[in-house]
């Protein structure tokens, strides 16, 4: 039987979601200022396939879930460059929800 998925959209916005929640407790003051300050004209929230620095922090199999799961980065585009503030790892299957976050540090 196959997994059952969410869109990548669905996941997106989940893990937007669940950055707005926990940014609070994982952000400076001053970061949660700058990014409610500019997220309309300068957030970007990205997905993409996740890249290889997962292995090493979850237990992700890049060869064999790379389906299952999608990577999305919450940040701000400046004219100094991207301010990444969270890189978010997602599962898209219903029967299996995971979520890890790497934070700005």
């Amino acid at each position: 039987m196959s997994a059952r998925l969410s869109s990548i959209e669905e996941v997106s916005q989940q893990a937007y979601d669940i950055f707005l929640e926990l940014a609070p407790d994982n952000l400076t003051i001053e970061d949660i200022e700058l990014f409610n300050a500019h997220s309309e004209e300068l957030g970007y929230i990205e997905d993409s396939v996740p890249d290889e620095s997962w292995a090493s922090l979850v237990a992700y199999e890049q060869e064999t879930e790379a389906e299952y799961f999608v990577q999305v980065t919450i940040g701000l585009e400046t004219e100094q460059g991207d301010l990444m503030f969270a890189k978010v790892l997602i599962s898209r299957d219903l029967d299996a929800p995971f979520c890890h976050i790497i934070w700005k540090q």
